[in-house]
């Protein structure tokens, strides 16, 4: 009876010291908040993609359409907005334009309503440049 007396106690003792308030999921921490991408593409012959994935596995909704899924990958014309339904830890954002004449593309990003990235990129295949612009924002570490 002792032996089993023992045993339990060392199991919680144990359960206590690792269980812990920090212990759970990412999407809740501090530094996780609600993105928000918005990429415009502009130029004749321009055509946008856009890529976002996450590793919270929050679903991302193009405002444009209301559709939602855990990745984008998607083609517009002219511009695309995306918002996280959640908070999100770990995303990574990619924001390209192609084309056969000069172009821009302009990828910005918000965490919680702040600027955390906000860039441009233009190419004049005409003249020298690729065919295609590309832009990439990521909190995932390496």
């Amino acid at each position: 009876m002792k032996k089993i007396l023992a045993t339990l106690l060392a199991a919680v003792s144990l359960l206590a010291v690792s269980c812990s308030k920090d212990d759970g999921p990412t999407t809740g921490s501090s530094d996780a908040g609600v993105y928000r991408i918005t990429i415009e593409v502009s130029g004749a012959d321009a055509k946008g993609f856009a890529h976002i994935i996450n590793l919270d596995n929050v679903k991302i909704t193009n405002e444009k359409t209301g559709e939602s899924s855990v990745s984008i990958d998607d083609e517009f014309p002219t511009s695309a907005n995306y918002v996280t339904e959640g908070k999100v830890k770990e995303i990574s954002a990619q924001g390209m334009v192609h084309s056969n004449e000069k172009a821009s593309v302009r990828m910005k990003v918000t965490k919680d309503g702040q600027t955390v990235f906000d860039e441009s990129k233009t190419i004049d295949p005409e003249n020298g440049t690729e065919k295609i612009g590309e832009l990439r924002f990521t909190t995932i570490s390496q």
